[in-house]
């Protein structure tokens, strides 16, 4: 995959007409999984469409306040299965079938590696979390330089609300409720997201740049962008990298994708935990909690992990 790389003028024009197909592709598939997801969250809220004036100021009151609504937790993890399904999988699949003219199935280029590399990439995204904490707290404390106060202001009202969201579909009022958000957004976010960015994005960047390191970034800055949460921009991005480094090393899209669905999973079962009342920290706070050497001690244990990482990796 990352050894045909392409030069000249060809390598340009080649990238700029798969982006805009690409990103064609992604426009239809966000449409489509919107549609659907609504159609889905119509048929779970049963709310009545005789009026479509009443009707669509119900809905868009819904989407910016589902916590106003018994049963919206279900009807909103429906819409964003339906949003992933469409946007990222189908989206990459159409762009693969009818551009690149392969498989989804071809994203991975070699064997399906063994348990210890998908351990040591699980141990890796474990060990991490005490130093992203401080860095997820750095970057959320970032300001503008004077003269971006309408944008700063702009990206915290965003923020705000993505923020609510996120707390709406992280309080989990039963075990289903656990269960469906560990289907959709450990499950169906990391099928998707590694699909789309890593198997596809990443490997055309690779393809057309001839430098996986700028590729690997790239991407990830994309992916990162593309939630449109910039008080948790460079977390992400770095998280992003790694899946990366994965799959540039082992050329299989199922090792990003297992730490992908790690790093969510961990995330939702810490929150499922501390409303349960089985644990006392919580996940909200986690900077608070976590001593600072203990950031210290996390960057060493990653070296340490993706030291071991390299000595199965298949790029070499």
């Amino acid at each position: 995959m990352g050894e045909n790389y392409y030069q000249g003028p060809t390598r340009w024009l080649g990238l700029s007409s798969n982006l805009l197909s690409l990103f064609g592709f992604f426009l239809v598939g966000s449409f489509l999984g919107q549609f659907f997801g609504l159609l889905a969250v119509v048929a779970l809220m049963q709310f009545p469409t005789q009026n479509i004036e009443a009707f669509q100021t119900q809905i868009l009151d819904f989407m910016a306040h589902p916590q106003k609504y018994e049963g919206a937790f279900h009807a909103m993890m429906a819409l964003q299965w339906f949003s992933a399904l469409f946007t990222f999988v189908l989206g990459a699949w159409a762009y693969l079938r009818f551009v690149e003219k392969r498989s989804i199935f071809e994203l991975n280029d070699a064997e399906t590696p063994g348990f210890q590399v998908f351990s040591w990439a699980i141990l890796t995204v474990l060990v991490a979390m005490p130093a992203m904490e401080f860095l997820i707290d750095w970057n959320q404390h970032i300001q503008l330089p004077a003269g971006y106060e309408d944008l700063e202001r702009a990206m915290q009202s965003s923020e705000k609300t993505m923020e609510e969201l996120t707390k709406f579909l992280l309080n989990f009022q039963s075990d289903m409720d656990f269960g469906v958000a560990l289907v959709v957004i450990a499950g169906m976010a990391a099928l998707g997201e590694e699909i789309f960015f890593r198997g596809v994005l990443q490997s055309m960047f690779e393809r057309y740049l001839g430098n996986k390191h700028v590729a690997i970034w790239l991407a990830a800055a994309i992916f990162s962008f593309i939630h449109f949460q910039f008080y948790g921009f460079f977390p992400r991005m770095i998280l992003g990298a790694f899946f990366g480094y994965l799959y540039v090393w082992f050329r299989s899209i199922w090792v990003p994708m297992a730490a992908h669905f790690f790093n969510n999973a961990w995330t939702l079962t810490m929150h499922y935990l501390y409303q349960q009342k089985n644990i006392d920290m919580d996940p909200e706070k986690m900077t608070d909690v976590i001593p600072w050497w203990s950031a210290l001690l996390s960057l060493v244990l990653v070296a340490f992990y993706i030291r071991r990482l390299h000595t199965y990796r298949t790029d070499a």
